[in-house]
């Protein structure tokens, strides 16, 4: 019977926390409920939620103290750490289902309540002392959390004396053993393969820049005798036509002898018309081919440009798992200072970032930060 009614209890608990506990009032026009109806004569039912007041004795003070450091635009680890729709932090919702678990909340969560305290003056505030009691157990978590940091810390170190004892037993050397230990070959000689080939890259790409260089001079020079040449036969052209003026105003000044002369003199207008007229544009072949050993030169540039950063990518890759030499800790683990939890360095990236975005850090960090602000206030220090 008691099993029973601690089951039932639970499930009320865990509903309360879920919709709240007014979970069973009629809620203003659904079914067809009105807020004018039931009020007659005997009163009836609610018919609207009520509202919460941080004064009451079973509302959270711990969640009416952890608003968030902006409603409209809250931090990204209050985004990620605070309930959906929520606008403030439930310290007991941080770590649930890890190992840090602190248990549900025994009061009752209500933003309404939150506000009215965020609302209220320091005097007031101070009275009531939600951010007292919130510094004194964040103190009490942060406390916690820094024995775990020391146990796995001391864990650790005893697990890298044994690894040293066993390595050195029997030799005589005692530390001054040799670091380095089983290697894999196969893999050490692939990151190699890929460093030689990087250098190999990073050389070719030089001298490819250099030619580039010297292409840029030797188009430059060229476009200089070209323009060159282009106004010394503009000269040129200018004194054939000076000449060829004075000749027309020759013989416009002696009178016409023979028609076969005026033949002649249509045939040289309409040459001289001819030679008038622009040309097509005509580029040089040298420059041609300068431009097209510059193109080149910038597409191999391109290609090896592009085979660079995956052989960097997959040598690093194979530094972090190889690790054949090791430090004096002899080992890759660390333990990570806010959350208590083990890292490994030879982990991926993508593993890191999980680690430093997971549930236990992004907690542990909020609550760390939150103390401080709250230690600076001159809260938890009495």
């Amino acid at each position: 019977f008691n099993f029973t009614v601690t089951m039932a209890d639970e499930a009320r608990a865990m509903l309360d926390a879920l919709m709240g506990a007014d979970r069973n009032a009629p809620v203003d026009g659904a079914s067809g409920i009105s807020s004018n109806s039931g009020g007659g004569g005997g009163g009836g039912g609610r018919t609207r939620r009520q509202k919460r007041s941080c004064y009451d004795p079973d509302i959270c003070p711990l969640y009416c103290a952890w608003s968030l450091s902006s409603q409209d635009n809250p931090t990204w680890a209050e985004s990620v750490a605070a309930n959906e729709g929520a606008g403030g932090i439930d310290i007991f919702d941080l770590f649930t289902n890890t190992k840090s678990d602190i248990g549900p909340n025994p009061y009752r969560v209500d933003d309404h309540a939150r506000e009215e305290f965020a609302s209220l003056p320091e005097h007031e505030k101070r009275r009531l002392g939600y951010e007292d009691m919130l510094a004194r157990k964040l103190q009490d978590l942060v406390r916690q959390c820094d024995r775990t940091v020391a146990r796995n810390k001391e864990k650790l170190r005893r697990e890298v004396a044994q690894a040293m004892k066993q390595r050195t037993a029997g030799s005589g050397k005692g530390n001054r053993e040799d670091l380095v230990v089983t290697v894999n070959e196969e893999m050490l000689e692939k990151c190699a393969s890929n460093v030689a080939k990087a250098t190999l890259i990073e050389e070719e790409m030089a001298t490819l820049v250099e030619k580039m260089e010297e292409l840029e001079e030797d188009e430059k020079k060229l476009l200089k005798s070209l323009e060159e040449e282009k106004s010394n036969g503009d000269g040129k052209d200018g004194s054939k036509e000076k000449k060829t003026e004075e000749k027309d105003c020759e013989e416009v000044a002696e009178p016409p002898k023979k028609k076969k002369k005026k033949s002649k003199d249509k045939s040289k207008d309409s040459a001289e018309e001819s030679a008038e007229t622009p040309a097509a544009k005509t580029v040089d072949p040298r420059l041609l081919e300068v431009q097209k050993t510059k193109l080149t030169t910038l597409l191999q540039l391109q290609s090896l440009s592009l085979q660079l950063p995956p052989l960097r990518d997959n040598t690093d890759n194979l530094l972090r798992q190889l690790q054949y030499l090791r430090s004096d800790t002899s080992t890759d683990k660390v333990v990570c200072d806010v959350s208590g939890n083990f890292m490994s360095s030879r982990d991926a990236d993508e593993r890191i970032a999980a680690h430093y975005a997971g549930k236990q850090y992004v907690g542990w960090k909020l609550v760390r930060d939150k103390l401080k602000e709250l230690q600076k206030k001159g809260m938890g220090l009495g």
